[in-house]
């Protein structure tokens, strides 16, 4: 028989100190109905007080599995209560493009300044900086865990995490001089031991080719998670590395082939080893534990595995705990879209199979103007147009934006945004229907963090 969960509603003072969180929901109607109490923040889920309330608080403990999926658990310990659950994630799978985009933006504003003056010292890197992509995941990291301070009386917090020796992990048996020394060792270049390593040979066909015309291409790419580590990277000839492989899936199958090759991604053990290192100076004071503490209890408890599930091991929780139904699912987007012109490709019908596709994978192939290679020409089976190509600019800026939360005051409904759309004249629900904004009213802003009840 599944366990019962509880859901809670959190609660804080007039002065905006958090107190108990509560599960009478009829209460938090009534004192929502009588101006007691008003919704706190852009929350939709925590309450505040108008008039002053006397509250003893317990004591709960934090718990913090860290990693890319951040899981998060509040558990009381002295009344075996879980009083929120949650896992957090940064989607990096596009942000490359997004950063090549914002560059190439301010590229064009710059350029557009006849006089602009000269600034090399604000491109100086501060000392002990950390790559942007990693900064970006610790301050994500240590917001989420502030967040919820804001609404629980947290009075303890313990995390699971632990610094790691890569090169140790890729080599149990390292020598202390080999740290120094690796594969890549007396090599100027990756290209120049990529071609010692590979031959001169490209890894499509085979061939031998001079080095001006092979290419270092990755395998996983960098923005699906992949390294620059030698085991990611081939060379390819001009003729194979061209748009037409990377649209109809050559390059991808070329990467499945020799996935079995590839290392491990130690990227997690990288960050896991910041954080461990950074932690103290954001948290004063917090335990420290590991993860085959946590795997040994989970077993224990017969608890399945998830990162939720950890976290609630890591704060104290056990078998006999009383689960919340407070588990939320928060994921990082992108405040704004950048990308004020959009372009829509042109459509053609392929003459080999009668289907239709875009003008960019029946192109003729051809990267270089300067020189004229064995290109694979795919633009002679283009047929009819079906469609015209078009560049669309999008010059307001939204308020409401996918996700948010907003109450529609025709139908007297609340309803999630899906688009803005018609050049700002009309706002799209999830449920497929309409309305003009101003009969819309936003509750909850999303705020570049989408959180959904799991």
């Amino acid at each position: 028989m599944p366990q019962k969960k509880v859901e809670y509603i959190y609660v804080v003072d007039s002065k905006g100190e958090p107190v108990m969180p509560t599960s009478r929901l009829g209460m938090v109607r009534r004192w929502l109905k009588s101006g007691q109490a008003i919704w706190y923040g852009n929350s939709r889920k925590t309450i505040q007080f108008v008039r002053p309330i006397t509250t003893n608080t317990q004591e709960l403990t934090l718990g913090v599995d860290a990693g890319f999926h951040l899981g998060l658990s509040v558990v009381s310990v002295d009344n075996q209560r879980e009083y929120y659950a949650s896992e957090s994630v940064r989607d990096s799978k596009r942000e490359k493009e997004k950063l090549e985009h914002r560059r190439d933006l301010r590229r064009g504003r710059r350029n557009r300044l006849r006089h602009r003056k000269k600034r090399f010292k604000n491109r100086k890197r501060q000392k002990k900086s950390l790559a942007p992509s990693v900064q970006h995941l610790l301050d994500f990291t240590i917001r989420e865990i502030k967040r919820l301070y804001e609404f629980l009386p947290i009075s303890k917090l313990v995390v699971e995490v632990a610094p790691f020796d890569n090169q140790k992990l890729a080599n149990p048996n390292i020598k202390p001089w080999e740290y120094t020394q690796g594969r890549m060792h007396g090599f100027k270049s990756v290209k120049d031991y990529l071609l010692a390593r590979d031959g001169y040979r490209d890894a499509l066909d085979g061939k031998v080719y001079p080095a001006s015309q092979l290419r270092v291409h990755h395998l996983v790419q960098r923005k699906d998670g992949g390294t620059n580590q030698p085991d990611n990277l081939v060379l390819l000839s001009d003729v194979n590395h061209n748009q037409a492989n990377h649209v109809d899936g050559t390059l991808a199958k070329l990467a499945a082939e020799r996935q079995t090759d590839l290392n491990t991604n130690y990227r997690g053990a990288y960050f896991m080893s910041v954080l461990a290192k950074r932690l103290p100076t954001y948290f004063a004071n917090y335990i420290q534990t590991q993860g085959y503490i946590t795997a040994n209890l989970r077993t224990l408890y017969g608890i399945e595995k998830s990162h939720r599930n950890d976290a609630f091991i890591i704060a104290g929780g056990t078998d006999t705990c009383l689960r919340t139904s407070n588990i939320y699912s928060r994921t990082k987007v992108a405040n704004n879209n950048r990308v004020l012109q959009k372009f829509y490709d042109a459509r053609y019908i392929d003459s080999r199979d009668g289907k239709i596709k875009p003008g960019k994978k029946l192109s003729s192939g051809r990267t270089k103007r300067s020189r004229e290679l064995d290109y694979k020409n795919q633009r002679i089976y283009r047929q009819e147009k079906v469609t015209k190509g078009r560049v669309s600019i999008r010059r307001n800026h939204y308020q409401l934006r996918p996700h948010d939360i907003v109450l529609n005051t025709k139908t007297n409904r609340i309803e999630t945004v899906r688009s803005v759309v018609n050049r700002g004249k009309s706002v799209v629900f999830q449920t497929g229907k309409s309305t003009k904004p101003t009969n819309v009213r936003c509750l909850h802003h999303i705020n570049g963090l989408r959180e959904e009840k799991m």
